[in-house]
């Protein structure tokens, strides 16, 4: 077989693989849902859904999240969601774009990680093919894919294993090239999910520490340097807006967890592995018989080999209430909420350890062990709670969710305790609480009102001030001043007014668009220019 032919069976494989993944949701049969009992991010990633439907000229959509005109897409990440859009506009149905999309981002992850495995640690197609399997299939995913369903965390999960193998092979045998590859997916991660950049951060620091021989070369240092300001240009695009929306206007961040509270147990997570249930974060019976497996073989592992089962236990260790959390609860660590967030990072280890182990086994019984993990998969999904649930498989009952669903990160400071009545919408004319008709839709907020008096009315319009937010009365552009809660306050001459307020992105955000684009297609450009150099 060729190797056109193999990379387009293979990828047919992924690909079908990727919709058996989430098969109950294409049948219908376990539909995406919010579940009460589990408070997954569902109700919030299926609004920011419907914000994206203009996000390139208007970074606000009023008719999501209570019609607040909430500025979630300054704040969050949204580029790799996008496509998620660009389904449901092809499919003319936002619950069956999202999902395609789930489906399209398991098939993105089999394909990166299969390649990441093939091209960096220069492991044969079976060993890949293992890994990809066990990373994609692994219970830690299928309790963010499934419960939580945490986009932003599902999306990094795709650029992970690249990031790593690629930074092992630049590290430890001296690819600098490897340098525009770590940029790019460092980037993808970051434009994905910024805590997952945190954790990985951290990552590539604990591995330069445990390889500080390597790290004595200058050249490591100059080219991760070339990696970095790489990643900060290409990233533009979100950190410079976000920063300067905090800068003038304070927000309300997520909410700060207690992380010794959400630290689990060192049995509850030993226990909940065994049972490998999608209900709460564990890693697995497989991953725990790969620990054990390791451990009582460390003697013949590998020195790379040893190295990761290490890190394994430190971040297993980090996930527990046996390391301290309550000395680092005061600092930015606590940006991080969930101590089990390094679930993510020995699930990534072990399946790296369990790919080594398990291609010594003869196929036959590897098709076993995944057909059973296939079908654990599907029962696992059945297993999740059939009561008190919002099912997300209808458009019609999807829209209702846009008016109800309310979150208060990245309100500004001053709407935090008037919060409840702007999403009641309403107005404050002339320092009397009011009502006032009013029309919403993706791109604009219209109402009418109409000053009796001589002089200018100062009009507080429940909608939430933010920079780049803009207002047309009577169809000529006017100033906004910020009200004491928050919100749009606009000065109405006599006689009626007709408001029209939309958004638009500010002049820094724009330049930062152009510098990350022109920085992205230069990147690219280059590592183009170099695979067509070396071949």
């Amino acid at each position: 077989m060729n190797k056109f032919l193999k990379n387009l069976v293979l990828n047919i494989f992924f690909l079908l693989v990727g919709f058996f993944y989430e098969l109950p949701f294409i049948t219908g049969s376990k539909p995406l849902a919010y579940y009460f009992k589990l408070n997954g991010d569902q109700l919030f990633h299926i609004n920011r859904l419907h914000s994206l439907s203009h996000v390139f000229t208007n970074p606000i959509a009023f008719d999501s999240y209570h019609g607040v005109g909430y500025g979630v897409n300054f704040f969050y990440p949204w580029i790799t969601f996008y496509p998620a859009s660009l389904f449901s506009k092809l499919l003319n149905s936002e619950s069956k774009g999202m999902v395609v999309f789930l489906a399209t981002v398991t098939y993105a992850t089999l394909a990166v990680s299969y390649y990441a495995c093939k091209k960096y640690l220069n492991w044969n197609s079976k060993q890949s093919i293992i890994f990809s399997l066990l990373w994609t299939f692994s219970t830690y995913r299928g309790i963010n894919f499934f419960n939580r369903t945490d986009i932003g965390e599902l999306l990094a999960t795709i650029f992970i294993p690249l990031l790593v193998t690629s930074f092992l092979d630049f590290l430890l045998h001296k690819e600098y090239k490897n340098w525009i590859v770590i940029s790019l997916s460092m980037s993808a991660i970051l434009l994905s999910h910024v805590l997952s950049t945190l954790i990985m951060t951290i990552v590539l620091l604990l591995i330069l520490i445990i390889n500080y021989r390597h790290s004595l070369d200058v050249k490591v240092w100059i080219n991760l340097l070339k990696a970095v300001i790489a990643t900060s240009l290409t990233t533009m695009l979100y950190w410079a807006p976000m920063l300067q929306q905090k800068y003038y206007i304070p927000t309300l961040r997520p909410f700060t967890a207690v992380l010794s509270d959400w630290a689990l147990n060192i049995d509850d997570l030993f226990i909940h592995s065994i049972g490998s249930s999608y209900l709460t974060p564990n890693i697995g019976l497989l991953l725990i018989l790969i620990i054990i497996y390791g451990v009582f073989n460390f003697s013949k592992l590998s020195a790379n080999n040893k190295q990761l089962l290490a890190v394994t236990l430190v971040c297993l260790w980090l996930c527990t209430k046996a390391f301290p959390w309550h000395l680092l609860q005061n600092t930015p660590v606590n940006y991080l909420q969930f101590p089990w967030r390094f679930m993510l990072i020995a699930t990534l280890f072990l399946c790296l350890l369990g790919a080594t182990f398990l291609s010594k086994i003869q196929s036959k019984y590897l098709i076993l062990l995944f057909s059973i993990i296939f079908a654990s998969n599907y029962a696992l999904i059945q297993g999740l709670p059939s009561e008190n649930i919002l099912p997300m498989n209808r458009d019609t009952s999807i829209a209702k969710y846009y008016k109800d669903y309310v979150n208060n990160d990245y309100y500004p400071k001053a709407a935090e305790k008037e919060g409840y009545n702007i999403e009641q919408k309403e107005f404050i004319l002339n320092g009397k609480k009011k009502k006032a008709n009013y029309k919403e839709n993706s791109t604009t907020f219209t109402t009418t009102l109409i000053n009796n008096n001589n002089k200018k009315m100062v009009a507080d319009i429940p909608i939430l001030y933010y920079l780049g937010v803009t207002a047309k009365v009577n169809g000529k552009d006017v100033t906004i001043l910020k009200s004491t809660r928050g919100t749009v306050k606009l000065l109405l001459n006599k006689g009626k007014n007709n408001i029209v307020i939309s958004s638009k992105y500010t002049k820094l955000a724009v330049y930062s668009q152009i510098i990350s684009l022109v920085t992205f297609v230069l990147c690219c450009c280059w590592l183009i220019y170099t695979r067509l150099r070396k071949n």
